[in-house]
């Protein structure tokens, strides 16, 4: 397969976190043929269209001569360790030899990152989503488990356990509950606050020793998890002294290799997710986008269906509605999965959608799909009454599929705006109506049509004479000419009630006997409502 990787792609997979575009061309389109590791006591090959890695080159000087050098065997870019003192000649240069001059962060690995940039070319053919192929923190953990001969434990900054080493049984109380519950329990993390322990652990570039915050519980060495400024997250071990100064270089050794890792990790999910998302908007945009979407597909598509999923109407700040969203679009990820391999989710704008492609040997299954959608519903956690799913029409080619993603719209917009459908899933069928007397709405208000005809009538007489004409001729219908019932409804006697129907009879001279008359006063009430 030919190597697809552009510069785009190396910058977005280690983003600006790790590498800053300092000077020249950075053609994100242009196609790379490599990654080399520059040694200036040794200068290696550079074949053309090569990112090259300059290791140990400082100052202006090295770097105008290699940029010289990179001039002349077209690479495309060229990465230094920061800080990058730039010079006139330096720009002039770079933006020449179309080379783009990249600044790599202090303190990240050469050999690491010359991985993940190699990585890179192996990605795939731009259709299936990235694999996760980042450093296995849980090897970085045993690693330096073996080395300090004490449990360790790899934290985000939420103290959320994202790896440890294979002897936790050595440990204390604490520590087991953190790894068995995959989080520092509340109670002890708060002691650690409330001592200051993060303000020096993030503060400091070397690992600190904490002592006992509680009986039972052993001291602990951490070390900060960092890229440039970032703070990814911290190393825990389970020590009884300081460390030497031979354990502490290695742990700190261990928190560079660590970083690494959940930098690879954090940007393979974020490529996952945009793919995902622009896979998504491409297939729902149906026609030709859709179809070429498809065709990267490793299985033909001969169709399939859409599911929308959104919040009912509520006051939600747009931050907590987007966290929702993103939660909601991984729960209905994992459930479609579990049964419908080749489903794609991803948030888009206010609405989580999925695609649920049809294949020859597989057709879409509106009830399989109606039954994965309720129980996804019903699994949403608190709250999950505001979760509202709408299942679109099933068609018959990719390119058709906008088709379908409008009637999920459409029956989706039906459910965050009325209350008259109890239902949380509905198939777009199941509210065709609603949606088209919604549509006709629209129409009405876009074309700034007024009120007319005998409810424009009945309305300005209760304006003007404070009556209930308007309401007295709605529940009447509403009640199918249940006299009885709609007076009831209005609190009303049935006297008063008949009385307030002749006069509407007699203001608008409308024949309620006529079932034509009766179906476009009901239309009307809808439509005006």
């Amino acid at each position: 397969m030919a190597d697809r990787t552009t510069l785009g792609t190396i910058v977005e997979r280690l983003g600006l976190t790790l590498l800053t575009t300092h000077a020249g061309v950075l053609d994100r389109e242009r196609r790379t043929s490599g990654v080399v590791l520059f040694d200036p006591t040794d200068p290696p090959d550079i074949p053309q269209d090569s990112v090259v890695l300059g290791v140990g080159v400082q100052g202006a000087d090295a770097i105008e001569e290699l940029l010289s050098l990179l001039m002349d065997h077209r690479a495309s870019a060229l990465v230094v360790r920061e800080p990058v003192h730039l010079t006139e000649r330096i720009v002039e240069r770079a933006t020449a030899g179309e080379v783009a001059l990249l600044g790599l962060v202090r303190g990240a690995s050469w050999i690491q990152v010359a991985g993940i940039l190699d990585g890179s070319r192996h990605e795939g053919d731009g259709v299936m989503a990235p694999a996760n192929d980042g450093l296995d923190l849980f090897e970085v953990a045993n690693a330096l488990s073996e080395l300090l001969n004490a449990p360790v434990t790899v934290e985000d900054i939420g103290s959320h356990i994202l790896a440890f080493s294979a002897d936790q049984g050595d440990a204390d109380e604490a520590r087991k509950a953190s790894v068995l519950g995959h989080q520092v329990p509340r109670r002890y993390n708060d002691r650690l606050i409330e001592r200051g322990a993060f303000r020096r652990l993030y503060a400091s570039r070397e690992p600190i020793y904490i002592t006992s915050i509680g009986d039972g519980i052993r001291p602990r060495s951490a070390v900060r998890i960092c890229a440039g400024d970032e703070v990814l997250g911290s190393i825990w071990a389970v020590v009884d002294a300081p460390l030497s100064a031979r354990r502490a270089a290695a742990m700190s050794e261990a928190a560079s290799t660590a970083a690494i890792a959940m930098l690879r990790n954090r940007m393979a999910a974020d490529a996952s997710s945009r793919w995902r998302a622009a896979a998504v908007s491409a297939l729902i945009e149906g026609g030709a986008a859709a179809q070429e979407a498809v065709a990267k597909m490793r299985n033909a598509v001969t169709g399939g269906c859409v599911l929308a999923v959104g919040l009912r109407e509520e006051t939600m700040d747009d931050a907590a509605a987007s966290a929702e969203l993103e939660r909601l679009a991984g729960a209905l990820r994992m459930l479609l999965h579990s049964e419908i391999p080749t489903a794609l989710a991803a948030v888009l704008g206010d609405t989580v959608y999925a695609v649920v492609p049809a294949h020859e040997h597989r057709p879409v299954d509106v009830g399989q799909l109606r039954r994965l959608a309720t129980e996804f519903a019903r699994r949403s956690g608190r709250g999950c009454e505001r979760v509202v799913v709408s299942i679109g029409t099933t068609v018959a080619a990719a390119a058709a599929l906008d088709r379908s993603r409008r009637d999920a719209d459409l029956a989706l917009r039906v459910l965050r705006a009325t209350n008259d459908v109890p239902d949380q899933v509905v198939l777009a069928a199941d509210v065709q109506v609603q949606g088209l007397l919604m549509r006709m709405s629209d129409l009405l208000i876009r074309e700034e049509a007024t009120l007319s005809g005998p409810i424009a009538a009945l309305r300005s007489y209760d304006e003007r004479h404070q009556s209930a004409l308007e309401e007295t001729l709605r529940a009447w219908l509403d009640h199918f000419g249940d006299v009885g019932t709609a007076a009831t409804t209005l609190h009303v006697h049935k006297n008063t009630f008949r009385y307030r129907l002749g006069r509407v009879v007699e203001l608008t001279g409308v024949d309620l006997t006529d079932p034509e008359v009766r179906f476009r006063l009901m239309l009307q009430f809808r439509l005006t409502a």
